[in-house]
């Protein structure tokens, strides 16, 4: 058992539009993510949306819900299917420029509950803060040793992470074929074709909400997921739009905000330290960036 194996051991498509139809759903999404109404400008910031979660020893740290606040009084444009929010996703993603700093910085929140953060730095070496964590809300540096990021069933180093190919077909295709090579055996036997295609793509999903990959590389993920058969519309809902997502060890949902290109909102995720996480009752925000700054301890 190595050590990211022991830190999970203490834890406990509808049918498409046509083609008038999408071009005019997309065409309409794209202006209002690059013109925002005066409605949206004076909206109350929400957090950007991305997730992970640490496992801790001695069950420190337990699963993180919260919902952030939705949007009121605004409107958007008729989505015809899951395939038009995930491109126009894409292509806001692909414009955010990328910021830079030291540490990946992620904030875990959940509505009653003490914040949770960690801090990831390119060599693997990562921090914890919070209270219910180890260290009892106090910075501690992780004691063991630096660990890869996981994506869904692979583990990469930054580096591999960075020259990751910002073509879709060509990063489905580097992920689902790296899959076997991971040991991950979701049946306990040889790998099947539907479990391969799963854990690709639970690694689509690390790509698209937590891993600290470039604009063009999350943007080519979230094109892959596009392609991807099973993802399903399920309808508009504050924040953005609903999709249910077939992973290998089950279904998620979470909430796309087109004009951001994020992952408002989820139910499930693949954490950096490996694995897939869900939610029980609601769902969880992620909040990531950069920044050259540990706190105080």
């Amino acid at each position: 058992m190595d050590d990211i194996e022991m830190l999970h051991a203490v834890r406990p498509q509808p049918d498409a539009p046509s083609h008038a139809a999408y071009t005019a759903a997309r065409a309409a999404l794209l202006e209002r993510a690059v013109s925002p109404s005066p409605t949206a400008r004076q909206r109350t910031p929400w957090r950007r949306a991305r997730w992970i979660l640490i496992p801790a020893v001695a069950a420190a740290i337990a699963a993180a819900l919260v919902i952030v606040p939705g949007r009121v009084g605004d409107s958007r444009p008729p989505v015809m299917s899951s395939r038009d929010v995930l491109l126009v996703a894409a292509d806001t993603a692909e414009r955010t420029p990328e910021s830079a700093g030291t540490y990946w910085h992620i904030t875990i929140t959940r509505e009653g509950a003490a914040t949770e953060e960690y801090w990831y730095r390119r060599d693997g070496h990562f921090w914890i803060k919070g209270k219910g964590l180890k260290g009892e809300g106090k910075l501690l540096e992780w004691p063991m040793k630096p660990q890869p990021f996981a994506v869904g069933p692979l583990r990469m180093t930054f580096e591999e992470l960075r020259s990751l190919p910002a073509d879709e077909k060509a990063l489905y295709t580097r992920l689902w074929s790296a899959v076997p090579e991971s040991g991950v055996r979701p049946s306990g036997g040889p790998i099947t074709t539907v479990e391969q295609d799963g854990l690709a793509m639970e690694a689509l999903l690390s790509l698209i909400s937590e891993a600290p990959v470039s604009p063009q590389v999350r943007a080519a993920a979230y094109r892959a997921l596009a392609s991807r058969p099973g993802v399903l519309d399920l309808g508009e809902t504050d924040g953005g739009r609903r999709l249910q997502v077939p992973v290998a060890s089950g279904k998620g949902i979470m909430i796309v905000d087109p004009d951001t290109g994020r992952i408002r909102e989820t139910s499930v995720w693949a954490p950096l330290t490996g694995g897939m996480a869900y939610t029980q009752d609601g769902m969880v925000t992620i909040d990531a960036e950069w920044t050259d700054q540990l706190p105080p301890g």
